[in-house]
């Protein structure tokens, strides 16, 4: 396993598109906080110009990074399958567990490097370059990103399922997208007329980061549970994200490799 995640991280940190990744969704969130600063300095009284409003567009809109779970996934594992390498490495001895928690854990690794360059990124460059409106929003960005960790997890883990045991990227995009987003809005409609495939709904991913409650004016964040919320959080996110990692593993696991 040592040995093959060596290999992983190699490939990855030589490969344009890794580097590429990050200097591009860096370069878009700096650059909104530079065209605050500019209409700033030519309306003295535009009052957007503050870190208060650039964090909290992050924070409003969590949900692009979810979906930014299934970029960083596909783009880690590669063309395996076009390539036929997949077939090439278990053909060299390596075990089929080996490849698939490898790849699970490379993607993690690089999606929470990632994810603090970019996100770092962006709030020096707020701070650098707006009127700092203190540390508050800051504190509401940190428990909103604090509950969708998990959430990012499980969308890394579901995007390395679908890779493994579909063949086709385009088709492993379209079920990944599915289960992420489809299966809740369809149970969500189903969930009118049965209560408990409501409760199954509720705590979906994406209904579990739609359900959050943000209070930009008090600082007050408000999960789906209230009571021990985030703690709810993470056992949810990692339970479902077991699972599709479970799922995929035994599928992947009976696969053919072509």
């Amino acid at each position: 396993m040592i040995n093959y995640l060596k290999s992983e991280f190699y490939r990855i940190f030589h490969a344009k598109s890794t580097y590429l990744f990050i200097i591009i969704c860096s370069a878009l969130l700096i650059s909104a906080s530079i065209l605050l600063a500019i209409v700033k300095l030519s309306e003295p009284d535009f009052p957007y110009a503050t870190t208060y409003f650039a964090i909290s567009l992050m924070i409003s809109n969590v949900m692009i990074v979810y979906f930014l779970c299934i970029t960083v996934s596909n783009m880690i594992f590669g063309n395996e399958h076009t390539n036929h390498t997949l077939k090439n490495t278990i053909s060299y001895g390596i075990s089929r567990s080996t490849i698939y928690f490898g790849k699970l854990m490379v993607q993690i690794v690089y999606a929470f490097l990632a994810f603090a360059l970019i996100v770092g990124c962006y709030i020096g460059s707020s701070y650098l370059l707006l009127e700092n409106s203190g540390p508050e929003i800051m504190e509401l960005l940190f428990k909103m990103y604090a509950a969708v960790v998990p959430m990012f997890l499980f969308a890394l883990a579901a995007t390395n399922c679908f890779t493994f045991i579909m063949d086709s990227e385009a088709g492993s995009i379209a079920a990944t997208c599915g289960l992420m987003i489809g299966f809740p809005i369809v149970t969500g409609f189903l969930g009118m007329k049965f209560e408990f495939i409501n409760k199954i709904s509720n705590i979906t991913p994406w209904n579990l980061i739609g359900n959050i409650d943000i209070d930009f004016e008090n600082y007050v964040l408000t999960l789906f549970w209230q009571e021990n919320g985030h703690v709810k959080y993470w056992i949810a996110g990692l339970a479902q994200m077991l699972i599709v990692v479970i799922v995929g593993f035994v599928v992947f696991r009976k696969k053919e490799i072509k």
